[in-house]
């Protein structure tokens, strides 16, 4: 049955609607263990939009409560009580919740719990809509949901919000089945627990200012406008300096003409009428006009041609530049919520590999060296009265890594406290440790250990020697060389990678570390299997590689966050996140509290860490500043 709890007067002569009270809504759940929950709201944004009603129910019954006349004040007791709450996609929900003071403490979602069940897969169905049919094989009619803020609380509009709610639990206790089959009970524990920050972090939004930013914007225009003058000249001077001959890049350039082409001319002020931002021009100046061959003009391209031309390594960092001004121009102040003056980024929970993504801004895009980078931060500054204490996880994943593995030569450096790259540097290109920082000579504007961190990384998460010879510009036999060497110092790791490579290639799915031991399938495994396709059975055996390692950070700092927003609620301590970026934990807080603060932090982010890494010391480095610091 369907209940209609609302102070307006309704009559309904449909047979499956009832008015009743928002007291027997209460009354009914007292006793009930979970509620299935949902909302539907006058818009996405819980700042600017209300909730126009809320949804509790089960199989048999379900409460439809008209919040334009009932205050939803009076659910909070239900609502923050130990009964579970069932939503699907609850991050939507409990924003909203948060906007009216009322904050869930048990959460099950159905929609983390199927991206859990179906991580990695190419075709997946993650909607209501999907796992209703999947689990319940019911047909829910979405039609409807375009028109609920013209229509309002309508019959059809009821019957579509109770609908949300009715199929929860069945779904729950069928995924639940497979759960228990996957092992994946503290996984979905650890999501479930996650979405509530990741909630409040949305919610609570980054502090911004603005005034800051325009010298950003300011900054990143005036770079860009440099590249391009230079660019525009070395096509000018390519074009003119035969004059009156002409040549190819003649027609590129741009002047007027006083009298004739021989007589004095004046320039505009571009010299050059190629646009730049335009791969199809930059393609055809390279090919046709330069007689340099790419298919494309993207970074990796423009890396393996950028010896055949001065005028490449330019293209390259107007490409950079070019991001940042889309990224990080004065369009980028569209994105402060009007109401909060805050950024209000938006977190995807779950990726391939567990880690999360960010969105409108996304702030993982934001560079973290250079002037430039500090620019950009500081402009995501602490309010008065308060600091930015943030932790960042010093080569979290090279530990993950050294734990797994168990090699001796990792393990012995990280104890000691040594630098890994620069230690492996010197055995991996046999010279001495105090030279590791000089030029590296097939690749100059890089030392020898900027080389030898992308060794590290790259042939960790399985890069090949063809990757290799790519990036760092030399022979595909040199790199066959560098990674034989580099295998010879640390075994541990090449048979750690290879063994967990093989399993991935042989069963189908490869799991993260325990406690968590999350699962990436490979949709595309089976058939390869029994086809022998060894190209994606190499990608398989690749990203098998990379999930244990990426995926046991994601799973860390997930961990990391729930115990921060933890301490932070239990003890009421004036400190809010504000940002998780990478092995980044980003919070304000009262500025008289944030010595206090920093060492709390520092000791959340060691203990979590050492659940999984525990025969190596976990090194977190925690500043206090008024502004986002690295």
């Amino acid at each position: 049955m369907i209940y209609f709890v609302s102070n307006q007067t309704r009559m309904f002569d449909n047979g499956f609607i009832e008015l009743t009270t928002i007291e027997q809504c209460i009354n009914y759940f007292k006793d009930k263990e979970w509620i299935n929950v949902d909302t539907e709201t006058t818009g996405f944004d819980a700042h600017r939009n209300k909730i126009l009603s809320i949804q509790l129910g089960d199989f048999n019954n379900q409460f439809v409560v008209d919040c334009t006349t009932i205050d939803i004040e009076q659910l909070k007791e239900l609502l923050e009580s130990d009964k579970l709450l069932l939503f699907h996609n609850a991050k939507f929900d409990l924003r909203f919740l948060h906007k009216n003071n009322i904050k869930p403490k048990n959460i099950y979602d159905t929609f983390l719990v199927e991206c859990i069940l179906t991580t990695g897969l190419d075709t997946r169905g993650l909607s209501l809509k999907d796992v209703g049919f999947k689990y319940c094989n019911v047909e829910l009619n979405k039609e409807i949901r375009g028109k609920i803020h013209s229509e309002g609380l309508s019959d059809r509009v009821i019957e579509y919000g109770a609908n949300d709610v009715k199929y929860l639990n069945i779904i729950r206790e069928k995924q639940l089945e497979k759960v228990a089959y996957w092992r994946l009970e503290n996984v979905v524990k650890l999501e479930n627990e996650a979405v509530k920050v990741f909630a409040q972090m949305e919610f609570d939004g980054i502090p911004f200012n603005s005034d800051k930013w325009k010298d950003v914007s300011t900054i990143v225009k005036r770079d860009k406008k440099k590249i391009e003058d230079n660019l525009d000249k070395f096509i000018y001077d390519l074009g003119t300096k035969h004059l009156p001959e002409h040549n190819s890049f003649t027609k590129y350039c741009v002047f007027y003409k006083q009298g004739s082409l021989f007589d004095e001319f004046e320039v505009e002020t571009r010299k050059c009428s190629i646009n730049w931002a335009s791969n199809k021009q930059k393609l055809e100046l390279l090919n046709n006009d330069l007689g340099i061959k790419t298919e494309s003009v993207d970074d990796r391209a423009l890396q393996r041609i950028k010896k055949k031309s001065e005028i490449v390594p330019m293209l390259i960092e107007y490409s950079k530049i070019a991001k940042l001004d889309s990224s990080f121009g004065l369009e980028f102040l569209k994105l402060i919520n009007p109401i909060t003056k805050k950024i209000h980024p938006d977190y995807w929970q779950i990726l391939s590999t567990g880690r999360i993504s960010v969105s409108n801004p996304n702030v993982n895009q934001i560079p973290s060296k250079g002037e430039l980078a500090k620019t950009i931060r500081s402009a995501f500054e602490a309010p008065e009265g308060y600091k930015v204490v943030g932790g960042d996880y010093s080569g979290y994943e090279l530990r993950i890594i050294a734990e797994l593995s168990q090699d001796p030569t990792w393990l012995q450096v990280f104890n000691e406290g040594g630098d890994l790259h620069s230690v492996l540097c010197a055995m991996t290109f046999n010279i001495p440790i105090e030279d590791v920082k000089k030029p590296f000579p097939p690749k100059p504007e890089y030392t020898y250990r900027d080389v030898q961190k992308t060794i590290n990384f790259g042939l960790a998460y399985g890069m090949s020697q063809y990757k290799l010879a790519d990036t760092m510009q030399i022979e595909v036999s040199e790199a066959e060389v560098i990674i034989q060497k580099f295998f010879s110092i640390v075994p541990r790791v090449k048979l750690f990678l290879e063994d967990i490579g093989k399993l991935g290639r042989k069963r189908g799915y490869i799991r993260t570390s325990p406690p968590y031991s999350r699962i990436r399938w490979f949709e595309k495994h089976k058939e390869a299997l029994r086809v022998q396709d060894n190209k994606i059975l190499g990608e398989i055996e690749r990203a098998s590689k990379n999930l244990p390692i990426q995926g046991t950070n994601a799973d860390l700092i997930k961990q990391a966050l729930i115990n921060v927003q933890k301490t932070i609620d239990d003890n009421n301590y004036p400190v809010q996140i504000i940002l998780s970026v990478y092995d980044e934990i980003q919070c304000i807080c009262k500025e008289e509290f944030a010595e206090e603060w920093k060492d709390i932090l520092q000791n959340i982010m060691v203990n979590t860490a050492k659940v999984v890494i525990k025969t190596i010391p976990v090194v977190v480095d925690v500043k206090i500043s008024d502004y986002w610091t690295k």
